[in-house]
């Protein structure tokens, strides 16, 4: 049998493994009715079968709870060996995944602990340090998965561990509310801890055997020094790298950057054109006709964050999966001229943040894409009465 054809039986053996424990099959007899072709799955055929299952209209949120499951059905430990050891990116990776883990392990005696208030304060307290692994999945989210998504189509099946990652942060969420609750049944609390160790302890076992394993296989060095220099201007969770550095975004500027931009409303030189939008107080995203992020400002404080791995992704892959059907409806009432602007508020760590999105469309008024502005509010709300030029004070 070729390779090709190979490859794509194990696939399909495997798509329809999955399908089985969506549809509720029984687990044991799903399992031995497909095990003996899972030997020599890769991990982008693990991506493959994942997409065919997302293809056939399954919800995200009903496939990510099987993810865990095919791993650990379809790959032994005796076959896996850590991939690239030295790289400097995964090893923050790596380390930031250790400490959640020894996290974990801390809050491990407090649930077996007797019930008291204090055990509860402690648990909280603990429970809040999970929150560094934010750091980690922005990371993961806007330099790992744009650039694997250049790589191979079936890797549009990343928006699986994104909504897993989503996941967790809710039940992150409703962990800290339950333990903080004196009146919580202990059933509950015992409930809500299980699930909480079943979002986080499993999130490790899914890079090592997916994420990173497709990546060796599919990245060059120069992808991984990108990567890695990208992942200098974003902080690391639990303080892994101390120092945070700026991305050189010079370097990224084309060679006519001393030309002049030219408009019917004036001109200017590309230079100041350059330090205009990277000093505008508000968060813009350029996404062109065909739904590719082709530019985005660099304000000092960035509310969301972006890394030169986005360009040219499609905008679709630069949104949680749970938010992906009003994405493509406020595309498309923008595409058939049906709208021309969306805005939205929401409440983000005690700041109010005004996102809006803008039809843009050329003077024959055929559309050209969608501008996305985000802008804090915050202190904007706050003003009352006047405060003059004269008021100006340094």
């Amino acid at each position: 049998m070729r390779k090709n054809e190979a490859s794509e039986k194990r696939i399909a053996n495997l798509v329809s493994y999955i399908d089985c424990l969506l549809r509720g099959e029984d687990v044991r007899e799903s399992y031995q009715g497909h095990s003996e072709e899972f030997a020599g799955l890769e991990s982008l055929e693990v991506f493959q079968a994942f997409r065919q299952i997302l293809d056939r209209g399954y919800d995200p949120d009903q496939v990510i709870e099987e993810v865990s499951r095919v791993i650990l059905a379809t790959q032994r430990d005796d076959d896996f060996e850590e991939v690239r050891p030295e790289d400097p990116f995964l090893q923050e990776l790596r380390a930031e995944n250790q400490s959640m883990m020894d996290l974990l392990a801390d809050l491990r005696p407090l649930f077996r602990q007797e019930r008291s208030d204090e055990r509860d304060r402690v648990i909280v307290e603990t429970m809040q340090g999970l929150r560094q692994v934010r750091a980690h999945f922005v990371r993961l989210q806007n330099i790992f998965f744009p650039t694997l998504e250049q790589k191979h189509q079936a890797l549009s099946g990343l928006t699986l561990l994104w909504a897993w990652q989503d996941q967790a942060e809710a039940v992150l969420d409703r962990s800290l509310t339950t333990f903080a609750d004196p009146k919580m049944p202990v059933e509950q609390l015992n409930r809500m801890a299980g699930e909480l160790f079943g979002s986080y302890a499993s999130l490790p076992l899914k890079e090592e055997r997916l994420l990173y394993t497709v990546a060796d296989k599919l990245l060059d060095e120069a992808d991984w020094e990108a990567m890695y220099q990208q992942s200098r201007a974003y902080p690391t969770a639990f303080d892994i790298r101390r120092e945070v550095e700026e991305i050189d975004f010079s370097l990224l500027e084309d060679a006519a950057a001393q030309g002049i931009f030219s408009s019917a409303s004036g001109s200017m030189s590309f230079e100041q054109l350059n330090l205009l939008l990277n000093n505008l107080p508000v968060d813009f995203t350029l996404v062109d006709e065909n739904n590719r992020v082709v530019y985005f400002n660099n304000p000092p404080r960035r509310i969301f964050p972006r890394s030169p791995a986005v360009i040219g992704r499609e905008v679709k892959n630069c949104h949680p999966p749970r938010s992906l059907d009003k994405v493509d409806e406020i595309i498309d009432a923008f595409r058939q001229g049906r709208q021309s602007h969306a805005r939205f508020w929401i409440s983000l760590k005690g700041r109010k943040l005004l996102i809006e999105y803008f039809a843009l469309r050329d003077a024959e008024g055929k559309y050209r894409g969608v501008l996305e502005v985000s802008q804090d509010i915050t202190d904007l709300q706050a003003l009352e009465g006047d405060r003059r030029l004269t008021e100006w004070q340094e």
